[in-house]
């Protein structure tokens, strides 16, 4: 009898949430929680099995956002500070400002233009395992849009989504607000894909709202994403323990059925912001999504891994058929090179490849999902159940008509859903199947978060009726909720001891078509940035400041550059007046709002001048050196994230007989 308990934890990020906080402390300032939220040992899991409000209702008639009060857009939904409950790991996101998707990104759609696979970007969050798990899930487009409810766009910013919790079919929902940093401009965590998807963000919410907060959800195994999306059984292999080739023979295998794999780097005492072997990142998870077998010229096989990392790059990565290398170009069978034979793409997206004795190298651990697309899930949803213990079991029964290859789970709430402190250890549990005659067909001893299953699926059950017995011993604290679980090619009833069944949630597979009935409400003005298009009627200082700041501006006299991207923004105007002065137009801006910008405009000239500062003339200074009887005047243009106008103009008119010189310099921050 074999008794079998969890390992190969990932907990990737934990050490970039420690130089997160460093970095970010002294500029996101702590402030106090919402008491909205009830913190206990059980709010995860009694938000679980709450009520959902009427969704279908609010996508189609709200014509402005809809606000979900049971996951809130405030520091209770990053970490519970001031609670026994939190290690405050990320106590500087608990001040962040929160945003609608639908307000960063206006013009966003639930997939982008893209395919899946280059829209994760991970971003401050700990939680790299989570978003392997979903690329690996996205890799298939039928298995990952099945996750989705409602994938349109709709002005409540509500998603629903198809996960099981204890294997059991149910429907998340979620609003579209997400942390958005000190000023609410860019998301902190799983980021808008390059390509304007916002599902990443979304999933990674409704995960984390499925286990108390973000904070719960730093550091896993992408086993855990597989159950929470498509529900399938779930390996996690130690790779020293497999031979190369059964590794390839064992990945190969799965590839061709299209499951789920992923690969876990070890661990590392500054977790991801340590470099392991061929520069991938220590404590980290990375999807594998395919194998790659080449064949040279003489057709000998060379075993490649495709990978792709989370962090949507891969410019770092020192392989052997790294992007750049010359092995891509050396000609193989059929005349093809290596790299036509794999199909490779030279872009810094995060996919790269490996060979098998690399991967043995640089890897710890896999995680595979048995994912068969004509599964079905069949369940029966035991709550509270005070009887079932380590010697008197729980009976249920189901019945098949013919042969049928399946797996047979039982599955309680993961320990993540328990918030830190309630649950120190794991229940043991007995799980045996007998057939119509009573005879043991197979039983299974295990610790409860080991994942273990019965495996019927190259053997499949002959027809008949068959018999589960649950024996559970149960932890102090647990709440005794389970789901038995059968997935096969047909639904399956699963009936109790009286001969009942239970089914007290389900999927949504019918609102794909869900949208608004009604005109988006209109939102409140946004500030401009910068217009450099400069079209106005060429204009010549005049010595009148109030006159020459209004109508340079936007005059095409005034040329502006843009640097960075917009990140720099610079213009100048000089002109000779009555013959014997100068007037001067100087102007610097960024047309980012994800910074904070500082310009300082520098103009040295006689004393006798006279100027005028947008941002005030008290952002001046004026020294005079004795030495060359000249003053220096400096003005500082400093543009915070949400501070508007995000530019500043100095005109300025020279005493009569003298000159200037001037200068400006530039800096972004944040």
């Amino acid at each position: 009898m074999k008794l079998s308990k969890t390992f190969l934890l990932i907990a990737c990020g934990v050490a970039l949430i420690s130089a997160s906080q460093s970095r970010l402390r002294n500029l996101i300032k702590f402030l106090p929680q919402s008491q909205q939220v009830t913190k206990s040992c059980t709010t995860a899991i009694d938000r679980s099995k709450a009520a959902l409000p009427d969704y279908k209702k609010i996508v189609t008639s709200y014509a402005n956002f809809w606000n979900d009060t049971g996951f809130p857009a405030d520091g209770s939904s990053i970490q519970w500070t001031g609670t026994k409950y939190t290690q405050n790991e990320l106590s500087a996101y608990v001040g962040n400002k929160w945003e609608r998707l639908n307000n960063l990104c206006a013009d966003c759609t639930l997939f982008g233009s893209a395919d899946y696979l280059n829209d994760i970007v991970q971003g401050d969050l700990g939680d790299c395992y989570f978003l392997a798990g979903i690329s690996a899930v996205s890799e298939i487009n039928t298995r990952f849009e099945k996750i989705f409810v409602n994938p349109n766009i709709n002005w409540a910013g509500l998603y629903a989504f198809n996960v099981f919790i204890r294997g059991i079919p149910q429907v998340m929902l979620v609003d579209d607000s997400i942390p958005a940093g000190k000023y609410g401009k860019k998301a902190v965590f799983a980021g808008i894909g390059s390509d304007k998807s916002i599902w990443g963000p979304l999933l990674e919410k409704a995960w984390a709202k499925t286990n108390a907060n973000y904070e719960r959800i730093v550091g896993g195994n992408a086993v855990e994403t597989f159950g929470f999306f498509a529900n399938i059984p779930g390996q996690q292999i130690t790779l020293a323990k497999l031979s190369k080739e059964a590794l390839w023979t064992k990945v190969t295998q799965a590839d061709s059925k299209n499951w789920i794999m992923a690969l876990g780097t070890p661990s590392s005492k500054n977790g991801d912001s340590d470099t392991c072997k061929f520069n991938l990142a220590c404590s980290h998870q990375y999807s594998l999504l395919s194998v790659k077998p080449l064949l040279t010229s003489d057709r000998t096989q060379i075993n490649l891994f495709q990978i792709r990392n989370p962090w949507r790059t891969d410019k770092d990565f020192s392989g052997s058929f790294k992007d750049g290398s010359a092995k891509w170009l050396t000609p193989g069978a059929g005349g093809k090179t290596f790299g036509q034979q794999a199909g490779l793409v030279v872009a810094d997206d995060g996919v790269f490849y490996m060979t098998i004795d690399e991967v043995t190298q640089a890897f710890e651990g896999i995680d595979i999902g048995e994912y068969n697309d004509n599964f079905v899930t069949s369940w029966y949803d035991k709550r509270n159940d005070q009887v079932a213990n380590e010697n008197t079991p729980a009976v249920y029964k189901f019945t098949l008509t013919e042969a049928t290859p399946m797996y047979i789970r039982v599955m309680t709430y993961p320990s993540r859903m328990y918030p830190k402190t309630c649950i120190n250890d794991q229940a043991l549990f007995k799980l045996v199947l007998q057939d119509g005659s009573g005879k043991e067909v197979q039983t299974i001893y295990y610790y409860e978060y080991s994942n273990l299953y019965m495996s019927l699926v190259d053997t499949p059950l002959a027809s008949g009726t068959y018999t589960l017995k649950f024996y559970p011993k149960w932890i102090t604290g647990q709440v005794k909720d389970y789901g038995i679980i059968i997935n096969a090619a047909k639904d399956i009833v699963i009936t109790d001891s009286q001969g009942k069944t239970s089914r007290l949630s389900n999927h949504d597979l019918s609102s794909k078509q869900l949208k608004p009935n009604v005109k988006q409400a209109p939102k409140p003005a946004k500030p401009k940035l910068p217009d450099i298009t400069q079209t106005g009627a060429a204009y010549e200082l005049t010595g009148n400041l109030d006159q020459d700041i209004a109508k340079i501006r936007n005059s095409k006299s005034l040329s502006i550059s843009n640097q960075d991207d917009g990140l720099y923004l610079s213009g100048q105007k000089s002109t000779l007046i009555g013959g014997n002065r100068y007037g001067l137009a100087i102007f610097v801006g960024t047309l980012s709002d994800e910074y904070t910008y500082k310009g300082i405009v520098t103009v040295v000239t006689k004393p006798g001048h006279t100027f005028k500062f947008t941002a005030g003339n008290d952002k001046c200074t004026v020294k005079n050196k004795s030495s060359t009887k000249e003053d220096t005047i400096e003005c500082t243009c400093l543009v915070k994230p949400d501070t508007y106008p995000k530019e500043c103009l100095l005109v300025l008119l020279t005493k009569v007989g003298s000159g200037y010189q001037n200068s400006a310099s530039y800096s972004a921050s944040g």
